[in-house]
């Protein structure tokens, strides 16, 4: 799967580095279990490759506009490859600042969003990043309403503990990721009940609401308290979209926008934190077959279970065969 993705990636005009970077982030999220971020989205950025909205050659441009602020324009590109680069000025600006944050416009999905706090984390930070989306992709409907005014706007931090790899925490600020919408309807499965209303403002469990026209929304994270999602998904609005100088209803606006921040941490940091994930850990499970969890365990627990393996919905596996023939690439016979 690496080489088929990457071989896709670089027939379409990517360059090799950057599809190596794309497609390690892709596999890595299948391997956490995060199908909504991973090989299923490599038809879809085929797609925006072909259809002028993602550019695979493009430039990130990065201009530091205050000490520990820097501002980055993706230059239409991949997603990832900004996010990674992002999270590398936004540690260059903590270590001469102590605190930094770098904001992003104009590059492709961002995948997991996750990834990016995770690596600044790994330098001893704690690493918080944020992601919106642009009018096209506003899937949820503020608490009360009916009509996708936000992206699914997800929120993601990590920090560093020691004796262990550092603690991640992402999670959409909605009731879940579109990507997971998209997946359970490419796998035949209904949607939990509260996730989702059709375009008349009913509650479904039917994935393809969301895609109809006019299409429905995902509902904003808590439920009944879902007032608290929609505060939530405001602050993400706020970081992302109007610190760099958009417009949350600009139409004119293509692809994703990121926050990345990174703060410095004092010595001694890291044990504290070992002893917030012991403290955390260490109360009285409901079920005693089912340990407290902190953030980021199942994900952990995924990969190291996957075995590097990888399962394909059918649809996907449509998609990526059709992709595989148009460009003459025969990977696909090997795998059999």
């Amino acid at each position: 799967m690496e080489r088929l993705g990457r071989d896709l990636f670089v027939a379409a005009g990517t360059r090799e580095p950057d599809a190596d970077t794309v497609i390690a982030h892709l596999l890595e999220a299948e391997a956490m279990g995060l199908r909504s971020h991973g090989v299923m989205r490599i038809p879809q950025y085929l797609a925006e490759i072909e259809a002028g909205d993602l550019e695979p050659r493009g430039s990130t441009i990065v201009e530091t506009t205050q000490p520990g602020r820097a501002a980055v324009d993706g230059g239409g590109t991949f997603g990832q490859v900004v996010g990674v680069r992002m999270a590398e000025v936004a540690v260059e600006l903590a270590r001469a600042n102590g605190i930094a944050i770098v904001t992003g416009r104009h590059m492709g999905h961002t995948g997991r969003i996750g990834a990016y706090p995770e690596s600044i984390a790994a330098q001893g930070m704690v690493g918080i990043t944020v992601c919106s989306g642009p009018p096209s992709g506003h899937w949820v409907a503020p608490f009360g309403g009916r009509e996708g005014r936000i992206a699914t706007n997800p929120i993601a931090f990590a920090y560093p503990a020691a004796g262990g790899p550092p603690v991640v925490a992402d999670f959409s600020t909605a009731a879940t990721a579109e990507g997971v919408i998209r997946s359970l309807r490419h796998r035949g499965l209904g949607a939990p009940e509260g996730w989702l209303l059709d375009a008349d403002g009913h509650a479904t469990t039917d994935p393809g609401a969301l895609y109809e026209t006019p299409r429905g929304t995902i509902q904003p994270f808590g439920g009944a308290q879902g007032f608290r999602g929609t505060a939530l998904g405001l602050f993400v609005e706020v970081l992302a979209t109007l610190l760099i100088g958009d417009s949350v209803d600009d139409e004119h606006r293509k692809g994703s926008n990121l926050a990345v921040l990174a703060i410095t941490t004092q010595d001694g940091f890291a044990d504290l934190a070992a002893g917030l994930n012991q403290h955390l850990r260490s109360a009285a499970a409901i079920d005693i077959e089912t340990p407290v969890w902190l953030p980021g365990d199942r994900e952990q627990i995924n990969r190291t279970a996957a075995g590097g393996t990888v399962e394909i919905d059918g649809p996907t596996w449509i998609a990526l065969a059709d992709a595989a023939g148009r460009a003459g690439i025969d990977t696909l016979q090997d795998l059999g």
